[in-house]
């Protein structure tokens, strides 16, 4: 399982500050969406927005924040738990 953290709608400055504030770098890594063409392909109009991709290729979305339980248990469905 990966994690990729994709910014989007901003500067690259904003966004390197963005990570820099919240301590992601280094988590896992981070793309600059600065042309908005994956907000668009996976239907993305907001942050925070997950969007879970599968082996198979299927996708889920969720808009909005998820608690550590929610982000939890939507692993646990995508890893077949």
């Amino acid at each position: 399982m990966a994690f990729l953290g994709v910014a989007g709608r901003d500067s690259l400055t904003e966004m390197q500050g963005f990570v820099t504030r919240h301590g992601l770098a280094g988590s896992f890594p981070q793309l600059a969406d600065l042309d908005g063409e994956l907000w668009t392909r996976f239907g993305v109009r907001h942050q925070p927005t997950w969007v879970f991709v599968d082996d198979t290729g299927a996708v889920s979305t969720v808009f909005g924040a998820l608690s550590h339980d929610e982000l939890a248990a939507e692993i646990e469905e995508l890893a077949g738990s």
